[in-house]
């Protein structure tokens, strides 16, 4: 699913000389997002693409969503752990408790349910259970109208990649929120104009990176007929182990400059 009223919108930022910002998957890490915000310096006619997952994981994600669909000129794409939480959570599907609820749960959901309910419950621990189902639906419905990818002149904004077999003018939703290997190890580019720039995978495990590469933007060897990467992977990993670097992106597609804040929350 596309959006050509954005899709239209960030191009002519871009061909008026502006800055389009993409970002890597936040998790739920609210206090960070904020300050890679804080970081671009954003004028008036800067835009900032969020490539999808702002939810689960960290301590936060109810406010990522809330800033990110109210600020102006922030946007996203749909992830996988958006899908997952369209399908869950519910009322329904938290008192089933199955496979599939126990799956988003182990990917981080437990963390954006007690998101949730934190931002409705009282002083005295009162959970107002109708307000904080009413916010949920509101946010399910949000995401599920969100494109699961943005294509410009020279770049594909999308959350995990593509079928390198697949048709690109009408891709399939599942491998635009969950492909992996088969994309990033695609011998020719997926599309000759336009690099894609992604999330999903952290970065350190595209190979051939290694243990040593946590933090850094991927940029694969492959490249376009003008010189440029194929393919950009933007997930340096804000929810991992405390013994490497917990980073968060942004790729300027203006002028391919990265910025990047540490984490700030414990």
């Amino acid at each position: 699913m596309r959006d050509h009223e954005l899709e239209a919108a960030l191009q002519r930022a871009l061909d008026e000389g502006h800055r389009v910002w993409a970002v890597g998957d936040v998790h739920g890490f609210h206090a960070t997002a904020e300050r890679l915000l804080d970081a671009l310096d954003l004028s008036p006619q800067d835009h900032v693409v969020f490539l999808g997952d702002l939810i689960d994981r960290g301590p936060g994600s109810c406010e990522v969503v809330a800033s990110v669909r109210h600020q102006p000129r922030c946007w996203s794409v749909k992830g996988n752990h958006e899908a997952m939480m369209v399908e869950q959570f519910t009322p329904e599907r938290l008192d089933a408790a199955d496979m599939d609820l126990q799956l988003w749960f182990h990917n981080g959901g437990r963390a954006t349910v007690d998101a949730y309910m934190e931002v409705h419950t009282a002083d005295d621990g009162t959970l107002d259970a109708a307000s904080m189902w009413a916010h949920v639906a509101e946010d399910r419905a949000w995401m599920t109208a969100l494109p699961t990818h943005i294509v410009l002149d020279r770049w594909r904004l999308v959350h995990a990649g593509y079928d390198p077999e697949g048709d690109m003018t009408a891709p399939e939703e599942a491998a635009l929120l969950w492909i992996r290997d088969a994309f990033h190890r695609a011998p020719q580019p997926v599309d000759p104009h336009r690099s894609v720039v992604f999330g999903h995978t952290p970065t350190v495990s595209i190979p051939p990176r290694g243990s040593t590469r946590w933090g850094e933007v991927y940029q694969s060897p492959l490249r376009l007929n003008d010189g440029r990467p194929a393919i950009v992977g933007l997930d340096t990993c804000l929810y991992h182990r405390s013994d490497a670097p917990r980073r968060l992106t942004a790729y300027d597609l203006q002028h391919g400059e990265v910025r990047q804040v540490d984490r700030v929350e414990a």
